[in-house]
């Protein structure tokens, strides 16, 4: 077993890692506009560049770029951006050290079963029902992907191979069912072909669930409250007909069956979007394309039928970006481009403009502007949800742009990061809520006490299922809003009673007050 390292960051770039009302210290105006617009702190410096980004029951992030550091033989015709290995780093958010000074960790290389290390760039994730992380698929060169599925135990930090899927896949996308089995979809195969057949495990061995002629690469999948699986369908057409945003599909996993929804929505063509289901059952897009759209579009997968509809317009263009749930119910928008193009970077298009969506404002949501970023996160740029309810922005870049497998210019891969304190953590009007106790697992439907400082404060209820992301799309993540009641000392919490609308796992358990400000999460499991 790979010896593990230990990498710290210089104190003076973490200033980002202080908790939010100690950055707000300043003049009267400076807090008063990240009250209204949020606040980023500063940039600091991550060993390598976060393409896949996932947080962990623990509360640590666990990620990895594309090679084992960013200029590794960058010219080196052989080599070049197609390493054969992977180098996975834990940001361990659980030590001292992370204040003032981040620690990462270098772990073990990924195996597949048969015990040979692989490269796990643009594979596909999903958290399992009891909390360990399983990545399917992987890279040999641009577009050829891997047969391999490994899984990631965050109690002892290992990787163990399980068998290999049948399909190779580069690009694909993982989503946990209600039954905790995980359902991989899509992904190029070693010959550059979309893998039509779905495979679901669920854990061991792997089994053929139904083909799907036409899937787009990473395919956005949420498991919807049916229990079956929900597609926003970018289609791909033939050469006589460009490709489209179509309605949606949905498919039953046990019936083995394909069904079109809203089949009139056929729409102006998207990739890179962003996708969240924000609540249950109801999920928006936003961008994507080219040229970039403002567009944003929600359906409600309860309705009968189910039927798109027109929100508001995001206030600039973008693809490439990212969409991250936020305690409160409101999608934070991060990134991305206005440019025509695959990832245009030219200074004028590339957006650093931080968008929130709020679906309790106005008839179909609102979208405000929130505080600039400080680094271009376009193509292979992540974000997630922290357990403080801060969102973590990280990587971009590590790519060739013209397809010769010569890398992108070493000033467009950004192996660091930044965090955003959002406007809920600087409404001072009343305690920031906190949980005292809680319990570390409940099951469906049950009720279960949180201890908290201020009851009677207490607005809103919500938990969010931890992060796993690549590529402009977070398939695990999710949010439930809770029922409950008061005492004087504690909250009575009532789970979620249907497995297909909250599927087993590990979620972040956020109090907000009556002024939406929420909580440090506790990490619950709820399980079957």
């Amino acid at each position: 077993m790979q010896k593990s390292t230990r990498w710290v960051v210089k104190r003076w770039n973490v200033v980002a890692l202080v908790l939010p009302m100690f950055l707000a210290i300043g003049p009267t105006e400076t807090f008063a506009q990240a009250a209204s617009k949020g606040q980023w702190g500063r940039v600091f410096k991550w060993p390598n560049v976060g393409i896949h980004v996932h947080v962990l029951p623990n509360g640590n992030v666990l990620f990895w770029g594309r090679r084992k550091e960013p200029k590794d033989d960058p010219l080196d015709p052989v080599k070049g951006l197609n390493f054969h290995d992977t180098v996975p780093w834990l940001w361990d958010r659980t030590s001292e050290a992370d204040f003032p000074s981040p620690a990462f960790q270098a772990l073990p290389h990924p195996m597949n079963k048969a015990g040979n290390v692989y490269n796990l760039f643009c594979s596909g994730h999903s958290f399992m029902a009891d909390g360990r992380l399983l990545v399917v698929g992987g890279h040999n060169t641009d577009s050829h992907g891997l047969p391999h599925a490994t899984i990631f135990d965050p109690e002892h930090n290992t990787w163990t191979g399980i068998d290999d899927m049948k399909g190779f896949r580069w690009y694909p996308t993982a989503v946990t069912l209600g039954d905790g089995r995980v359902l991989v979809s899509s992904g190029s195969d070693h010959d550059a072909n979309v893998v039509p057949m779905q495979e679901i495990t669920s854990g061991t061995t792997w089994s053929d669930v139904q083909t799907f002629d036409g899937l787009p690469l990473y395919p956005r999948l949420h498991l919807a409250p049916n229990g079956n699986v929900f597609m926003n369908a970018w289609i791909h057409q033939s050469d006589h007909n460009p490709d489209q945003f179509e309605g949606g599909y949905l498919l039953d996993v046990n019936a083995k069956q394909w069904t079109q929804v809203d089949a009139t929505h056929n729409k102006p063509f998207r990739d890179y979007f962003s996708s969240v289901m924000y609540d249950s059952g109801r999920v928006l897009v936003a961008g994507g394309g080219s040229p970039p759209l403002r567009d944003a579009e929600i359906i409600d997968l309860k309705a009968t039928p189910p039927k798109w509809v027109a929100t508001a317009h995001m206030r600039i263009a973008r693809r490439q970006h990212n969409a991250t749930i936020l305690p409160d119910g409101t999608v934070l928008v991060t990134g991305g481009t206005a440019g025509n193009g695959f990832n245009n970077l030219d200074p004028q298009m590339v957006a650093r403009t931080s968008e929130l969506w709020d679906p309790r404002k106005g008839p179909f949501g609102q979208w405000s502007d929130m505080a600039d970023e400080s680094v271009d996160r376009c193509y292979h740029s992540t974000a997630v949800l922290l357990p403080d309810a801060r969102v973590l922005s990280a990587g971009g870049g590590e790519y060739s742009p013209n397809n010769d497998g010569v890398p992108n210019p070493q000033h467009d891969t950004h192996a660091n990061a930044q965090i955003f304190s959002p406007p809920y953590l600087f409404n001072t009007t009343l305690p920031r809520p906190d949980i005292l106790s809680a319990p570390a697992s409940v099951s469906y439907g049950s009720t279960f006490n949180a201890g908290t400082s201020h009851p009677s404060q207490v607005g809103r209820v919500s938990w969010v299922r931890l992060s796993s992301v690549t590529h402009s799309f977070n398939s695990n993540q999710r949010i439930n809003f809770l029922d409950f009641s008061g005492n004087a000392t504690s909250l009575t919490i009532t789970a979620p009673a249907k497995p297909d609308e909250c599927p087993p796992g590990h979620y972040m358990l956020f109090v907000l007050n009556s002024a939406g400000v929420p909580s440090i999460a506790k990490v619950i499991r709820i399980h079957l």
